[in-house]
């Protein structure tokens, strides 16, 4: 069994590596010099226990996972598999938005003998709306700029195909400084406390 400064010097490297920080980086996180944190990941010092907690309240794992041999193997393989249950969830939400296009597009050619298909046009904007909260909860902030883009584009185009017999091609410029705006704000992205 190894010792437990390697084992700590170890999870340390990895979570650090993980995150794609810096030793100094990582110092000025927890405010500890970049000495410190060398010496913890050489295995010449062990951090305290508060000063673990620390870390792991950094990091968002448990206490356990800094100081158990391979504990952040079994922590990569629990984050996979929730993952792909947050996906999952996701698909199953967005692929009610476009059963309930379908159902309305075949009851209107069945029962009224009318072409809906608009309804899946305007299925976009909507899958969006469905998608935005989950991103906002479990998401990236870059996504959040891809699905508002998306959003605002497909809600014009929609609104354009709607009442496309009044020719309101204009209602595209409208998007243009819309999109900018989305744009200085996505560079104007906010700094995370944790990360």
């Amino acid at each position: 069994m190894n010792d437990i400064k390697d084992i700590i010097a170890n999870n340390l490297i990895k979570l650090r590596k993980k995150h794609k920080l810096t030793q100094n980086e990582l110092a000025e996180k927890l405010n500890y010099s970049d000495n410190a944190i060398s010496r913890w990941e050489r295995g010449e010092v062990t951090p305290s226990i508060e000063t673990l907690d620390q870390i792991a309240k950094y990091f968002d794992v448990p206490l356990s996972s800094l100081i158990e041999d391979n504990a952040l193997g079994v922590s990569e393989k629990q984050d996979k598999k929730i993952l792909r249950n947050k996906l999952a969830i996701i698909l199953l939400f967005m692929s009610l938005v476009w059963l309930v296009a379908t159902i309305t597009f075949v009851y209107g050619k069945v029962i009224f003998n009318i072409n809906l298909w608009i309804v899946f046009v305007w299925a976009v904007p909507v899958s969006c709306l469905v998608l935005y909260p989950f991103n906002a909860y479990w998401g990236k902030y870059i996504w959040k700029f891809v699905i508002l883009s998306v959003f605002q584009w497909s809600l014009l185009a929609c609104f354009y195909l709607q009442f496309i017999e009044y020719n309101m091609w204009l209602v595209f410029v409208v998007g243009i400084p819309i999109q900018v705006a989305l744009s200085i704000w996505a560079f104007l992205k906010p700094k995370s406390f944790h990360r």
